[in-house]
């Protein structure tokens, strides 16, 4: 596996880690903050694979870059700071997954303002970071996940059931 394919993969995980995360309704209080734990995993191993991208635009920041990388450079920080603050703020308010490991804490209006207003914008920002990288994506997604899934279907039906004979 290349480590593209791999990011491809890994980046598929985060966003639908993320689309479980981001809607408490849809899943449960108890899902919600145990699965938010969980997406650190793959949060962090994207900065990982983003590494080398990090420290060279950190480098040439304030040289002469395309607009466009500063830009991303930008959202991507405003990005980390958002969900670092959802994730703290998260777990200052925790309602199932603190008390499940005997930790409980007062919950805090104003912790629970920070974590909405913070994952609200985290989502509109994610949004902006999906569009900024959509061309990667539709590439790496349609190269490593939708042409394998092709093949495996056409090998699969290409394959002689074992009713057929040979002539």
């Amino acid at each position: 596996m290349s480590g593209t394919q791999a990011r491809v993969w890994l980046d598929l995980c985060l966003f639908i880690g993320m689309v479980l995360v981001l809607a408490p309704q849809a899943t449960g209080i108890a899902v919600h903050e145990w699965a938010s734990f969980l997406i650190l995993i793959p949060f962090f191993l994207h900065l990982i694979f983003a590494w080398k991208w990090i420290v060279n635009t950190t480098r040439r920041f304030f040289k002469r870059i395309p607009g466009d990388s500063r830009f991303n450079y930008g959202l991507d920080w405003l990005l980390f700071f958002l969900f670092v603050v959802a994730t703290f703020s998260g777990v200052v308010i925790s309602e199932a997954a603190l008390p499940a490991l005997g930790i409980h804490l007062n919950i805090d209006p104003f912790w629970s303002t920070i974590h909405d207003i913070s994952a609200n914008l985290l989502m509109l920002v994610i949004g902006i970071h999906l569009a900024m990288h959509w061309n990667w994506i539709a590439v790496n997604v349609k190269k490593y996940i939708l042409r394998r899934r092709a093949e495996s279907f056409d090998t699969k039906s290409a394959a002689p059931t074992p009713n057929e004979t040979t002539s």
